[in-house]
């Protein structure tokens, strides 16, 4: 076992300058074919050129760091220090590397530890050691180290993260979830057995009580329920950077080719806790409570009497709002669930560390960070292949994420001991989505076909988005049927039932929203000559009521609907949950008796009104998405790190990224724009001379048409002639 190994943060040697002779070069004469020939040679038999592959550097951090000289510490002293051992089993190994690495974190700077400790319980070992019959056991004799001294060099590891997974934020969500619980309950004590509000007629409430009346309650459901939201789709996206950012990696199906932003809502938690994503899968339960569960409560918590008959019957009897003590309850305990799940998820992740110097903005940011190993030659032939093609193909590899840079483990080793186990590597062979597939499934018979299932996400398909816009026009229809028809007995039985419809309605439009935000950097580099800004543009990135913003100062219009709408769907819940305890009949009527509920017809009919305009507009805006983007405009979905890099492991514009894993996104804006280049996505030439899909600079060979395989042109026995 050796001593002297390096922390899981320590870069190995760098190899000298590499020096791109091509950079120098102006317009290839005819006697510079062969040398870009042998360039070629070189990236098809899988040697990287021009500075691609060159090995591992310094980070931001760790360069701040070592502008200092290292903090060197003996290890009798730094396990003195040490405190707080999770487990008190662990071996004093794995102990001693935890607390060198805790030392180079707090402290920001490089940590050496000198292992006084080792060395004299291994003369001791030697001295006591009568078992060897074969002479010394001397080390010196016997073991071959690889550094010359027991020593042990810790980097302090980048720990950035959004705002809404700090803990400041965290700190007030729980907060606000253990008021709103006590609230809920201070209230059925108060409230429990006399009404909240008692009137003959709603025109009677003064103005901040009926505002209080009518909108707190889902105002307070719907707004807890997007605090929930921003922190989740955080810790969605950037999950599988943690995973690799661990000691040892991750494997491929846990980490690059993991997919939290797209599929099924309702399922997301149980795919988290499978693969053992603890903070995915507190994340993801507590944000479907929030915001689905907790405003469908808080409109059932809340109950008009009389009962609808007994209001028609005597329209001056006193009519009073009463909390439901079923409904209370459960909306209380939802509340401290939610609350305890705050207290889970903020005691993960401050448990552990991002990984992260920065925020990894879009193509660009993957990029920066595939540049540096040899991670894009795992990504042959797999230009136009699926998902599971992908999966199958990388899922015996395991990757890592060190100094900003991804890596297959491989190429950076192991850290640690091998026989070091204290949990922290995850066992996630069972991850694989494919398992009845056969090993013999790696290899990819024909890299240029097509795959066979949709490039889009489930709610851009016909069967995602046909049931999104038949529900918008039956909530459309079913409004004004349950308010002014016989129907109405639904909302006098279940007032909440509109609410949950809208709920769910306004699930499927975030569902929508989240596929239009991946996939729109693609469609517009699709369309040809976008602009360097692109490869930085990620709105999965951006919080709720921002995206629209972003989306106006880039003028993509369509984005800006879709955020629009995200807004206006919230007010949805808001609206509907009041006028579920109107009598539309009696309303509509105009006459004295039609005071049968808490509302008056200016309101009632104005807040129908802005019902039915927001679900015209969801219906709308839902079918120009579905019809802009119904035809397929890439081979497969781009959801996951895997899936982007295969689109640009062979891109020339790789070689404008080299040396940038350590800027910042601003500094690599600069850097793009500087280079006054324009990028596409579809069929170009690599830098092994042959024929990619992907991504890259412009002029490209041609755009990317979904079933034709452009990459045989020269070979018109090989077409597919039925799809043009």
């Amino acid at each position: 076992m050796r001593e002297n190994r390096l922390a899981h943060d320590d870069p190995p040697p760098s190899p000298p300058p590499v020096f791109d002779v091509t950079s120098a070069l102006g317009p290839l004469a005819t006697q510079d074919d062969d040398f870009v020939k042998k360039l070629q040679a070189h990236e098809a038999n899988g040697t990287l050129t021009g500075g691609l592959g060159r090995g591992f550097v310094l980070s931001p951090s760790n360069s701040t760091a070592s502008s200092s000289p290292p903090f060197r510490v003996r290890d009798a002293d730094l396990m003195r220090q040490s405190t707080n051992r999770r487990k008190t089993s662990f071996r004093r190994r794995q102990t001693l590397r935890e607390a060198g690495q805790d030392e180079a974190n707090r402290r920001g700077r490089i940590v050496e530890v000198i292992a006084e400790q080792a060395q004299e319980q291994e003369q001791q070992q030697q001295q006591h050691d009568i078992s060897n019959f074969e002479g010394g056991s001397d080390s010196r004799f016997h073991r071959c180290r690889s550094f010359p001294s027991a020593t042990r060099i810790f980097y302090p590891q980048p720990d950035w993260r959004p705002p809404s997974m700090r803990w400041p934020y965290l700190s007030m969500l729980i907060l606000v979830s253990v008021g709103l619980a006590a609230g809920s309950e201070m209230m059925y004590h108060v409230y429990g057995n006399k009404p909240l509000v008692r009137f003959t007629s709603a025109a009677e409430l003064s103005t901040s009580l009926y505002l209080a009346v009518r909108f707190a309650p889902s105002v307070c459901a719907v707004s807890y329920g997007v605090l929930w939201q921003l922190v989740d789709l955080d810790v969605r996206r950037l999950e599988a950077f943690h995973q690799l950012s661990r000691r040892g990696g991750a494997e491929a199906a846990s980490s690059v080719n993991v997919d939290y932003l797209t599929g099924y809502t309702l399922l997301r938690p149980l795919c988290a806790l499978r693969r053992r994503h603890y903070a995915v899968f507190v994340s993801s339960l507590s944000a479907i409570m929030a915001a689905s569960l907790v405003p469908t409560l808080a409109a059932a918590s809340i109950v008009l009497t009389p009962n609808r008959a007994e209001r028609r019957a005597d329209p001056a009897a006193w009519k009073m709002l009463v909390l439901s003590a079923t409904w209370s309850r459960l909306l209380t305990a939802s509340l401290v669930a939610c609350a305890v799940a705050g207290i889970g998820l903020l005691r993960i992740l401050q448990s552990r560390r991002s990984g992260l110097l920065a925020d990894v903005q879009g193509i660009a940011g993957l990029a920066s960070m595939a540049v540096v190993s040899h991670i894009l030659m795992d990504f042959r032939d797999l230009d136009t292949a699926s998902l599971g093609d992908i999966h199958r193909r990388l899922k015996q590899k395991r990757y890592v994420l060190r100094n900003s840079s991804l890596a297959p483990l491989d190429e950076v080793g192991r850290d640690g001991d091998d026989d070091d186990d204290d949990g922290d590597v995850d066992d996630v062979n069972d991850d694989d989505d494919y398992d009845d597939d056969d090993d013999d499934d790696d290899k990819i018979d024909n890299p240029g076909k097509p795959p066979s299932e949709s490039p889009h996400p489930l709610i851009l398909r016909p069967m995602g988005w046909l049931p999104f816009l038949a529900g918008s026009v039956a909530l459309m229809v079913m409004m004004p049927a349950m308010l002014f028809t016989d129907a109405d007995i639904v909302l006098d039985r279940a007032p909440w039932a509109v609410t949950a419809a809208a709920v769910g309605l306004k699930l499927s439009w975030n569902a929508m929203e989240t596929a239009v935000r991946v996939m729109e950097p693609f469609y517009i580099l699709s369309q040809r000559h976008a602009p360097a800004k692109t490869l930085l543009l990620d709105y999965t990135a951006h919080p709720f009521g921002w995206l629209p913003a972003k989306a106006l100062l880039n003028q993509h219009w369509l984005m800006l609907a879709v955020g629009v709408g995200s807004l206006m769907i919230e007010f949805l819940t808001i609206l509907v949950s009041g006028l579920a305890m109107v009598d539309g009949q009696e309303l509509a009527t105009r006459k004295q008796v039609a005071d049968t509920g808490q509302e008056t017809p200016t309101t009632f009919f104005s807040s129908l009104a802005l019902c039915e305009a927001v679900l015209f507009y969801t219906f709308v805006i839902g079918a120009v998405v579905f019809a802009r983007r119904r035809s397929a405009f890439l081979p497969r979905q781009p959801t996951t790190m895997a899936s982007v890099l295969a689109y640009m492991h062979q891109s020339k514009m790789l070689y404008d990224f080299v040396g940038t894993e350590a800027m910042s996104g601003a500094e690599l804006s600069r850097r793009l724009k500087g280079m006054d280049k324009t990028y596409g996505l579809g069929w170009f030439r690599g830098r092994d001379g042959q024929t990619h899909c992907g991504v890259d600079e412009e002029e490209l060979m041609g755009s990317y048409r979904h079933g034709v395989d452009d990459s045989q042109r020269n070979q018109p026995w090989n077409t597919a002639w039925d799809v043009f």
